[in-house]
């Protein structure tokens, strides 16, 4: 089985393969093992968590049918030992050990689950005539894998019907590993989403991609090696994909618009309750009341998730959260026997279940209700998430601890979704950039030698965090400075080793493996082409907006028509004062250019496979009036790092 070791969100962002292209002050150091202070903090784990309550392990396990032998070749092969290394925390150990269980799993007769193929589950559910698939993973090769392995032991009926849960890429980016394209321009499958699910996609995926991507990989670890002292989970789980990479996006062609929507597929009952606002902008349950099988998506799996990804997203409504679950137990919980999830494992019983249900409700709502109550007390987000403690009652439950959100971050965002960046404080109204500040912060300290050698004195102590952040300053005062790099990657690896989170961990260990070893080399951010296909014209040229380089373009003022020969579409577009602006289904007499072409050579142009001039040589493009004018808007586009630096300055900006 070839797994790739890059997920979709993460594709491309990858290290410095060339010794040539790591700098001399960073190159590789050897790992340091677990401080004393770690060793304490797992020896507290270990006597205050439940560990000897094993009953997730025989869930984990429950109807399994078959898995694709070999695994990995042993990439995961390191989690077989029950007993925690020295440099992993004992509660992630347990949580990584779960998500390595694999293959095709019964949930119950006519459900079934493939888990541990890709970050998420892909769910089958048996149809009359044909099957109804939810969530085709995150790759068209795990997704092609998975639907293989089901059709190798269960009835092989043809996809009629594929299922998006909600708007994040390893929930849909396997489409075409599972539905046919013939069949789907036949219009023989139907593709069902929450409503603005295509909007969200695309705000997510392309408008802050290259960021979310390049800060992705800290939070998914895929650079990291994969062992007791690299990366061990992704919290949701492994983040190596069954097969090839690649990810796909195929456009619902019906939409779950009503509260609740109740319809019958392919002789299947299904009832939608749609969760806007939740895990994701667009997100929506499914109870299926013939199995008595409740799918809560994203939003009730077995860890604390996210109000804010530390890749970045729109701050995630925590009360909501909160009442859709509650909403969820009142109506099919006293009808459910199982409870699915698209990550994670299921829960079998009806008490465990409302049990399960209610804990995640309760959550939710205290880590809103709590985090607003010390905002209104005047408390900073750093204040605020020192403070807060989860219930006993929580704290012990296992699918309530911080594996992928944490409390302490948790509570930061909701403070942002109430009142923004701005703690309060006129300091921080306008700081210096952080470089600037670090040079003054190192000169009143006393230097750089005199900070890293009192730093020395704290690690010594344990007080990694402190190390961190000093350790921060002098490395932007001097990135060259290698006894401040090497200091930083140390307290970094051993704040990783004691994170029970494990994006928290792979987030430390990524920055020590970038302090050792230096930033990817610098490659440019292209667009995805199964996005930007998927995109209405309008939307692109909204993209387009966040590329101009607005120096560069702002002495320039040009207006252009832009007519589809083949799609019937016009549109207006307008760069003035740097800013891109457009006007649907219309022509602007005055315009200084007017450009004909259909929608795939558009396309080849926003990708870059073609200039507007080689297209209008190839004739796939036909410009009337100033040709040098409709070309300013690709002169004037911006292209992006997708391996920026983030634990040292940002290389300066090449002119032009």
């Amino acid at each position: 089985m070839r797994r790739s070791t890059v997920p979709a969100a993460v594709c491309g962002v990858m290290l410095a393969a060339s010794a040539g292209l790591v700098p001399a002050h960073a190159r590789q150091q050897p790992t340091r093992g677990p401080e004393a202070a770690v060793r304490a903090a797992y020896d507290t784990a270990l006597r205050e968590l439940p560990f000897a309550d094993t009953q997730d392990f025989a869930d984990a396990r429950r109807g399994f049918i078959a898995t694709l032998p070999p695994r990995d070749a042993g990439r995961y092969g390191f989690l077989d030992n029950d007993t925690p290394p020295d440099t992993v925390h004992p509660s992630l150990w347990r949580l990584a050990r779960l998500n390595a269980i694999h293959g095709l799993f019964e949930v119950v007769p006519g459900v079934y689950q493939v888990r541990g193929f890709a970050l998420a589950n892909v769910t089958f559910i048996e149809g009359a005539t044909g099957l109804i698939v939810v969530d085709p993973l995150g790759s068209v090769g795990a997704a092609r894998a998975a639907l293989a392995l089901y059709y190798a032991h269960r009835p092989k009926k043809p996809v009629s019907t594929l299922i998006y849960t909600h708007s994040h890429s390893d929930h849909y980016g396997g489409a075409r590993g599972v539905i046919d394209a013939a069949d789907l321009a036949a219009g023989r499958v139907a593709v069902i989403a929450p409503a603005g699910f295509m909007d969200e996609v695309i705000d997510e995926s392309v408008v802050a991609g290259n960021a979310m991507s390049r800060r992705a990989a800290y939070q998914f670890g895929a650079p990291l090696p994969r062992g007791p002292r690299g990366s061990v989970d992704a919290g949701l789980g492994k983040i190596d994909s069954v097969g090839a990479p690649g990810r796909s996006l195929v456009p619902p062609t019906i939409e779950i618009a009503a509260p609740l929507d109740r319809r019958t597929i392919d002789g299947v009952p299904i009832v939608f309750q749609l969760t806007p606002q939740s895990e994701a902008p667009a997100e929506m349950h499914l109870f299926l009341p013939t199995h008595k099988v409740l799918n809560l998506a994203e939003n009730a799996t077995h860890t604390m998730h996210n109000l804010l990804p530390l890749r970045g997203t729109e701050v995630r409504d925590s009360r909501s959260w909160s009442a859709y679950l509650n909403d969820a137990l009142e109506r099919f919980g006293a009808a459910t026997d199982v409870l699915i999830a698209q990550h994670h494992w299921p829960v079998w019983g009806r008490d465990r279940v409302a049990t399960a249900l209610a804990n995640q409700r309760d959550l939710y709502k205290f880590l809103h209700d709590q985090s607003v109550r010390l905002m209104n007390h005047g408390y900073t987000p750093a204040e605020i998430s020192a403070q807060l403690t989860l219930p006993p009652g929580l704290a012990r439950d296992w699918a309530a601890r911080g594996y992928y959100g944490t409390l302490s971050h948790n509570a930061k965002a909701v403070y942002q979704k109430y009142i923004g960046w701005y703690d309060g404080h006129p300091a921080n109204l306008d700081p210096l950039p952080v470089s600037d500040g670090a040079k003054k912060y190192v000169e009143y300290m006393g230097g750089a030698s005199a900070v890293v050698a009192r730093a020395r004195r704290d690690f010594a102590r344990g007080e990694f965090r402190w190390v961190a952040e000093v350790m921060r300053h002098v490395v932007f005062a001097d990135p060259s400075n290698a006894e401040a790099r090497a200091l930083g990657a140390d307290a970094f690896e051993q704040l990783g080793y004691l994170a029970e989170s494990a994006t928290w961990r792979n987030a430390y260990l990524l920055g020590a493996q970038e302090l050792r070893q230096g930033p990817p080399a610098a490659r440019p951010s292209t667009l995805d082409p199964e996005m930007v296909s998927a995109m209405p014209v309008a939307m692109v040229f909204d993209v387009l907006g966040t590329h101009v380089n607005a120096p560069r373009a702002w002495a320039r003022e040009v207006v252009v028509n832009w007519t589809f020969t083949d799609t019937r579409e016009q549109i207006v577009v307008t760069l003035r004062h740097g800013a891109l602006t457009h006007v649907s289904g219309k022509r602007a007499a005055a315009a200084a250019a007017t450009v004909s072409l259909t929608r795939a050579a558009f396309d080849a142009l926003v990708l870059g496979r073609q200039t507007l001039a080689g297209a209008q040589t190839a004739g796939t493009v036909t410009v009337t009036g100033d040709s040098a004018a409709a070309a300013i808007l690709f002169e004037v586009l911006d292209r992006f790092d997708a391996g920026f630096p983030i634990v040292e300055p940002r290389r300066p900006q090449k002119a032009g």
